[in-house]
């Protein structure tokens, strides 16, 4: 009974798919195996990981949904401190705090590049940031400048989305050839290997 509970506990698959190379590669795959195990491990963690992307997205979203609500608030004739202390309540993401510190150095009397420069970093945003910056200091409708910058943002957005489909292929490639590679050198390669050998009388 022993016996049988331990053969139940051991994953026969993976085993399976961690030995097959041994058929082709004999004992050098001992040796390269873990190797390779460890760069995967080790590329695996620079990865950025699921929670990461998710909160990334979120943000994205959250950056086209304050743009259009702020454009649509200052369009309605809504200054642009009440303008922004209305759209960061109905935001979720970390674009939140940042649109807050904007909110609260430019009530203190900040200068609009010093308060928009929290913003200046975000690759979504930056833009954005720099030129409502601009044109408060010139004077300018910020209604207009902000209408302009969200067709800006979505064209780019829009751009974005079609090069990740694109590389979507790409980047399935290489999982999809590694859960086939044992299949592969099983039923296709070695079949041929058998009969080409079994074919041969070398006495």
């Amino acid at each position: 009974m022993r016996v049988i509970s331990f053969l139940r506990s051991i994953h026969l698959m993976p085993m399976v798919g961690a030995l097959t190379p041994l058929l082709f590669f004999g004992m050098w795959w001992v040796l390269v195996a873990p190797i390779a195990y460890w760069l995967l491990k080790r590329t695996l963690t620079l990865l950025p990981s699921e929670a990461s992307v998710a909160r990334a997205k979120e943000r994205e979203r959250e950056g086209l949904f304050f743009l259009s609500a702020l454009g649509g608030s200052l369009k309605a004739g809504l200054p642009l401190l009440p303008a922004l202390a209305n759209v960061a309540t109905l935001l979720t993401s970390s674009l939140k705090s940042d649109i807050e510190k904007v909110y609260s150095l430019l009530l203190l009397g900040a200068e609009p590049k010093q308060a928009w420069g929290v913003l200046v970093d975000d690759p979504q945003l930056g833009s954005c940031a720099r030129a409502i910056a601009r044109a408060q200091l010139e004077g300018r409708s910020l209604a207009v400048v902000v209408d302009r910058m969200i067709t800006e943002v979505f064209e780019k957005s829009l751009t974005r989305s079609k090069e990740r489909v694109k590389s979507l292929s790409v980047k399935l490639a290489l999982p999809i050839g590694l859960c086939f590679l044992p299949s592969f050198l099983i039923g296709g390669i070695g079949p041929v290997i058998y009969s080409f050998f079994s074919s041969l009388r070398i006495f």
